[in-house]
C-alpha cells in the first residue's frame, strides 16, 4: 500500500511539472467513483479567465451555463450530455452542446486511491460583438488521479491533465494544461464539486448534482 501511494504521489508531481498552459473546458472528475446502473443531474457554472489562441488573441472572461444528465453504466464509468449557454467577452451568449465519457480504475492494493480518465466534446455558436458567426468544437482528454480521504470521506479531491484542442474558426496556442478539485458528497444522493485551472488559464468551475 505504501508503494502505491508512492506511485502515486510521484504522479501528481508529474502533472504538477509537466502542464505549460491549461487551455481547458470543465470536466467531472474523471477519476470519481460511482455505483453502477444509477442516473445523475447536475447543474454546471464554468469560468475562464482567458484563452490564447493561435496566431494571436485571445478570449477573456468566459462564462458558461450547462445542465448535465448522466449514467453509471457500469462500476466507476459514466456517459453524460452537456447542453446550455456561454458567453465571452466581446462574445454574445451562444448556445453549446457536448458530451463525455469517464471511466475509472480503484487500484487493488490502495482503494483510497483511483486512476481514470474522460474524453469530452464540446460544440459552441454564437455571434461576435462587431458581427460575424463564430462556431467552436472543443475537445478534450483529461488523464486523472482521485484519493477518497479515510477520516472524511465525503472529499474525494482529485488532479489531472487536460489536452485540450479547438477547432472550427478557433484555434489555441497550447493545449496541455492541469486541473485540481475535489467531489464533496453532501449525502448518498447530494454531490457537489469545485474545480480549479491553472498556470496559464485562471479558471474555475462549480458543480451540483443529485443521484437517483
Amino acid at each position: 500500500m505504501r508503494r502505491d501511494s508512492r506511485i502515486i504521489t510521484l504522479a501528481l508531481v508529474l502533472l504538477t511539472f509537466s502542464a505549460t498552459e491549461s487551455l481547458a473546458m470543465y470536466v467531472p472528475n474523471p477519476a470519481a467513483r460511482w455505483e453502477a446502473n444509477r442516473f445523475f443531474f447536475a447543474g454546471d457554472l464554468q469560468y475562464t479567465g482567458d484563452k490564447d489562441l493561435d496566431p494571436r488573441g485571445e478570449i477573456e472572461d468566459e462564462v458558461g451555463v450547462y445542465f448535465r444528465p448522466s449514467y453509471a453504466f457500469a462500476p466507476n464509468a459514466t456517459i453524460y450530455g452537456r447542453i446550455g449557454f456561454q458567453n465571452a467577452d466581446h462574445l454574445d451568449t451562444g448556445f453549446a452542446i457536448g458530451g463525455g465519457l469517464q471511466a475509472a480504475w480503484v487500484l487493488p492494493q490502495a482503494r483510497d486511491w483511483a486512476i481514470g480518465g474522460a474524453f469530452d466534446v464540446l460544440y459552441w455558436n454564437t455571434d461576435a460583438n462587431n458581427g460575424g458567426d463564430v462556431e467552436s468544437t472543443e475537445v478534450q482528454l483529461s488523464p486523472a488521479v482521485s484519493y477518497s480521504i479515510p477520516q472524511a470521506r465525503m472529499f474525494t479531491p482529485y488532479a489531472g491533465l487536460a489536452v485540450d484542442f479547438l477547432t472550427d474558426d478557433l484555434d489555441e496556442d497550447d493545449p496541455v494544461g492541469l486541473f485540481f478539485g475535489s467531489n464533496i458528497d453532501l449525502s448518498d444522493r447530494v454531490r457537489l464539486d469545485a474545480q480549479f485551472r491553472v498556470i496559464h488559464e485562471d479558471g474555475f468551475s462549480l458543480s451540483a448534482g443529485y443521484l437517483f
